[in-house]
């Protein structure tokens, strides 16, 4: 049996619409019950139904919130368990969860990768290599190959478009701000970009890199060929990748050669883009690939839909990611989703045991840090490398432990992206900071081997903990196989309050079911204030503790 929204997500006063899928079994009921965090919301009782049904959970007039939903079906003597989650918002470029599309033959055409990816919330979807050339993106013919050779059907891209669209899921066109065929490069020689020894740049033999500066002729072809995309393909916003290297380079539109710096280009690149775009799209969407976290310095606050980086060497540590995203929170000023591309070679050089428990953490750390992580795509594949067509394929099993993770990250949404959230990590707990105190376990607040790795974020009413659990984990650098993480227990916790608390909950998606649970504390005094302790149970991999608070003085 299956339980899934009929779309990735849902509008503020839309209705909201579960798909159960029963395999064929004659079920006596549905016992369906909706919470927003740990509290029950919604209710009912579907009876003597066969075979896939519709549920219609109602309508939520709610601006940002994750829900679960938790469905009981009764098949004779057997009771049955199934879980999922939805969002609503009122803008869906609150919330972008990023997977991606690259097999689009003839035969890819009804592949189950949109219905995949529909169930793992996947909202925002890249078209890698989609195109006819990298300067000439939409084909004039039905069938063609790009420029690695791989063959495409232009009616199965259209069809997977539409397809997303009515999962409530937007497509992004892969095009890359600086590449150009050799035929391209050869009728527009000083159109391109050339290193200090004055010879072309090209990338893998293939790419000639062009000049994006503000008065090179390509930058307006670029966004022309952005444009076509959006109007003759019918995408929802452009994926304006980049390779890294170069960051300087020679400008040849002058009889003499100029330097020109390229993070002082792109940021009026990706504005322009924006501006010009608006009218072939009411509101593209726009993401730009900082590779290995260049030149985000200039790009945070551009004016894009997410701040997008791919994390490369030598960010390769744990604490790297979470530096990762605090820097692109400042930068940005919270005003804008931070996705992670981070590619886990494991799949392809270590056991799958060991890629998925790395997949489990680094997915768990992004999120408890308030970003989202790139990495799955295709039909129960994940990402292992730049070029994306060489995915790996999961299992059914591993597919449905990646899939409950990102149930997680939605039924719990509001304690992973909410705005207001400040990350305290490192200046509450340690030394003698007494705010935060774990008395019965090591802990680490930045991502050390065999040590639970604590993150803590809070604001005026709520204190979140996060724990990803490191134990066991040889080293910390996140592109590494893993050992399956030692599971701790009786974690001993003391948190310092200034006002009445109104419970303490815990979840999960390592436990059979994922709603929250109320944790029994106790108050007591020092001469430090007031503060709470309590004892979480267990911890496999990954484990929520929220506070919420009264706000009246105690």
């Amino acid at each position: 049996m299956d339980l899934y929204p009929v779309k990735a997500q849902f509008l503020s006063g839309e209705e909201v619409e579960l798909r159960l899928d029963t395999d064929g079994h004659i079920c006596e009921y549905a016992e369906v019950s909706i919470y927003h965090l740990n509290d029950l919301v919604y209710r009912q009782k579907v009876a003597d139904f066969t075979g896939n049904i519709l549920i219609s959970v109602g309508k939520y007039d709610t601006t940002f919130a994750g829900y679960g939903a938790s469905v009981t079906v009764c098949t004779g003597n057997t009771r049955i368990l199934l879980e999922t989650a939805f969002d609503v918002v009122e803008n869906p470029k609150r919330s972008l969860r990023y997977g991606f599309l690259s097999d689009f033959t003839q035969d890819d055409a009804d592949n189950g990768a949109v219905e995949w990816l529909n169930k793992c919330h996947i909202n925002m979807v890249q078209y890698y290599d989609w195109s006819y050339r990298h300067d000439h993106l939409v084909a004039d013919q039905e069938f063609y190959t790009d420029m690695m050779g791989k063959p495409i059907s232009r009616k199965t891209v259209k069809d997977k478009i539409e397809k997303c669209a009515e999962h409530g899921m937007h497509s992004i066109a892969y095009g890359a701000i600086y590449a150009a065929s050799k035929p391209f490069f050869e009728k527009h020689t000083n159109w391109a970009l050339y290193n200090s020894c004055q010879k072309p740049f090209v990338f893998i033999d293939v790419f000639y890199i062009m000049n994006i500066a503000k008065d090179s002729p390509w930058r307006h072809h670029l966004i022309a060929e952005y444009r076509k995309a959006i109007t003759k393909m019918g995408f929802a916003g452009i994926h304006m990748d980049t390779y890294g290297f170069p960051k300087t380079a020679y400008s040849h539109l002058e009889e003499k050669p100029e330097l020109i710096r390229l993070d002082q280009e792109i940021p009026s690149l990706i504005n322009q883009t924006r501006e010009e775009l608006a009218g072939a799209n009411q509101d593209p969407y726009l993401i730009f690939n900082n590779v290995g976290n260049w030149p985000v310095y200039f790009t945070a606050a551009a004016k894009q839909d997410a701040v997008y980086i791919e994390v490369w060497n030598p960010y390769e540590r744990y604490s790297h990611i979470a530096q990762l995203i605090d820097e692109a929170r400042q930068l940005s000023g919270d005003q804008r989703p931070i996705i992670l591309a981070a590619y886990l070679e494991p799949f392809r050089k270590d056991s799958r045991e060991r890629a998925m428990n790395a997949a489990r953490i680094l997915t768990a750390a992004i999120v408890s840090n308030g970003a989202y992580h790139l990495l799955q795509g295709e039909n129960q594949a994940v990402l292992t490398q730049g070029y994306y067509s060489d995915y790996t394929r999961l299992s059914e099993k591993d597919a449905a432990i990646l899939r409950r993770c990102n149930d997680f990250m939605i039924r719990y949404l509001d304690l992973f992206y909410d705005e207001e959230l400040r990350n305290v990590s490192m200046t509450h707990m340690g030394w003698d900071n007494y705010e935060y105190q774990c008395q019965s376990h090591p802990v680490s607040t930045y991502g050390e081997a065999n040590k639970l790795w604590l993150t803590i974020r809070e604001k005026e009413l709520r204190k979140c903990l996060y724990f990803v659990n490191l134990c066991g984990c040889e080293n910390d650098y996140w592109n590494k196989g893993k050992d399956t993480p030692i599971p701790q227990e009786n974690i001993r916790i003391v948190v310092q309050v200034d006002s009445p608390v109104k419970g303490v909950y815990a979840a999960s998606p390592d436990r059979e079911a994922m709603q929250a649970q109320a944790i029994q504390y106790t108050d007591f005094e020092s001469d430090k204030g007031a503060f709470i302790e309590f004892v979480l149970p267990r911890i496999g991999y990954w484990t929520v503790v929220w506070i919420d608070l009264q706000g009246e003085n105690i």
